[in-house]
This record gives structure tokens, sequence and C-alpha cells, in this order.
């Protein structure tokens, strides 16, 4: 079932594997409730906000955008990001006829948050029972797809076997041509396009990557709103195990109303 579909359907499945209750995005924010998160990490952090250069820094704290990709973990919202668009332009119709504000998340990564309107810091974050802190950098795999050039071979480790020896003919023919370099470039990705299902999808490079491993637990008071709340306390006695800044960031959570 469509996203779309879920989102204006009045008769949403709940605890149904095959459907995501997304029905609170039915119903306007609202803050009334005051509940204390705990997170324990399990495994070393990388807390990455922004999208950067060549060195992926990690933030000493979870940020706002970050635990609502926790929370949205913990409901099973794994929403693609072609149906998160979707969702957007139809919540931003939803707030428009309600005369309520949306503000736009696309800054920063490309994951999109659908529930950041539905909870807040009500104090800045703490670390309690700390016990030990150590930053270090560690070698991380980056994924990226070039389909509109042929340089996307140059990242590939393999290819179709069937297309070996005519990639090397071919671009051998290019090269020893007496073309400009921007025909031979013409040419090699022209090659390239009507071979690209031959290609891995995606081709990997490393880069450098900030860890912080702490011994100690997260305590963020949040304000959220009512049905949140219910959702999560009930998600949480299912499963209390999710992932904070990356899918390797391992966290123990628990919440309660204050």
């Amino acid at each position: 079932m469509a996203a779309t579909q879920l989102l204006f359907n009045e008769d949403i499945p709940r605890n149904n594997d095959n459907n995501i209750d997304i029905s609170i995005l039915k119903h306007l924010p609202s803050l009334t409730e005051q509940a204390l998160m705990e997170i324990r990490p399990l495994a070393p952090l990388s807390m990455v906000s922004d999208m950067p250069g060549s060195y992926y820094k990690t933030l000493r704290k979870p940020d706002k955008k970050m635990l609502c990709g926790l929370i949205e973990n913990v409901l099973g919202w794994h929403i693609d990001l072609a149906d998160r668009k979707k969702l957007y332009k139809d919540l931003k119709q939803l707030r428009k006829k309600a005369k309520s504000p949306f503000l736009d998340k696309y800054n920063g990564s490309s994951y999109l948050p659908l529930l950041m309107d539905y909870f807040d810091f009500a104090e800045e974050v703490k670390i309690d029972n700390l016990k030990s802190v150590c930053f270090y950098d560690d070698m991380w795999s980056r994924c990226f797809r070039r389909s509109d050039t042929y340089k996307h071979i140059g990242g590939c480790r393999n290819i179709d076997y069937s297309i070996i020896a005519e990639r090397y003919r071919v671009f051998d023919e290019i090269e020893n041509s007496n073309s400009d370099s921007k025909v031979k470039d013409k040419e090699r990705d022209e090659w390239f396009k009507r071979h690209i299902g031959q290609f891995p999808f995606y081709y990997t490079t490393p880069t450098t990557r900030e860890f912080v491993n702490l011994d100690g637990i997260f305590k963020i008071k949040l304000s959220l709103d009512k049905q949140l709340l219910e959702m999560l306390s009930v998600g949480l006695q299912n499963n209390n195990i999710g992932y904070l800044g990356s899918s390797e960031g391992w966290v123990d959570i628990k919440i309660g109303k204050i």
C-alpha cells in the first residue's frame, strides 16, 4: 500500500506487519506530555549531523533530527525516500488547510524525518553515569553511483565477465582515435550507458569517520505529543534496541512519563 494512501485512509490497520501505522500524521502536533528518554550506547556511535566532506565528524550528543531517526526506527517506520517525499507533499497541504506551520527539514542528510513536529527537547541533553569516553577515527565505506558518466567504472571492483574484453577493446580504440577529449568522453559515456546494467549499482570509497565510545547514559527530557508517547511506550515494550547516528550505533532505549 502506498504511503500516500496510508496517510489519508481512515481504516489504517494497526499491528500488521504489512502496513505502517502513520495515522498520527493526520492530526496537528500538540506537545502536551513530558517524558524522560534514556539512551545507553551499546556500541561506538558516529552521530554526523550535516553533509560532510572528506571527514565525518561526530557530534558529542544527539541532535533533534538524529533522535527523530531513532524514534522512527523504534516505531518501524522504514519508509523509503520517494514515499517520504510524497508524504511531505501531503503534509504541507494538510498543514496549509489547517493554517499550521510546517518546517522544511531537507537540510543535512538525505534522511527526511516525519515526526520532528511531534516532539522537542525540553532541556539540553545530559550525560549521566559517565565512566569513560574515547574518540577515535576509523575507515568507513561510502556508496556512490554515477549513472551519467563512464567514470562510474573506475570505482567498480567487478563487472559482468561477458563485457570485460569488449570494455578494454572499445576504450583502447577510443583512446587511440584522433578525436578530441570531449568527443572521447562522450563515446565512453555512450558505451557505458548501453551496458549500465552489467556494472554494480554502487561503488564504494573509503572515508574517515569519527566515532565516540561512551560508557554512560544520554538523558533527554522531552515535550511530545500524547499519541507519539503512547506509540513509543508500546514500541519499546516489544523492542527497546535501535540505532543512533548510523546503522552500527546500537543503543538501549527507555522512556517514561514525568
